[in-house]
């Protein structure tokens, strides 16, 4: 006879929301950050300070990224549409 004892932790979950359409930039930029870099609550002060001044860097850094991203993706739509004959819904989509 078989005696299996299991013993399973689960990370943390972030759940994220948002009303009227998708997420914000900073909350995609927020859910990126986390999972690049992770502070513990337990680390020494002087540890701890220096990843969380690095994880403003890297915030910085993952936001105008995602802007710059978005913006590329706005221009390859619009170029697409306007190719297929639709101006007007192409300049609507540049201004979003």
């Amino acid at each position: 006879m078989f005696d299996v004892n299991v013993k399973m932790q689960v990370g943390e979950i972030d759940v994220m929301t948002s009303n009227n359409g998708g997420l914000s930039n900073e909350q995609i930029t927020e859910m990126a950050t986390k999972k690049i870099i992770s502070v513990s609550e337990h680390a020494p002060p002087a540890i701890k300070d220096q990843a969380l001044a690095y994880q403003q860097m890297v915030k910085k850094i993952v936001f105008d990224h995602l802007l710059l991203a978005r913006k590329e993706e706005r221009g390859t739509i619009c170029h697409r549409i306007r190719k297929a004959g639709h101006e007007d819904l192409a300049e609507y989509i540049r201004r979003l």
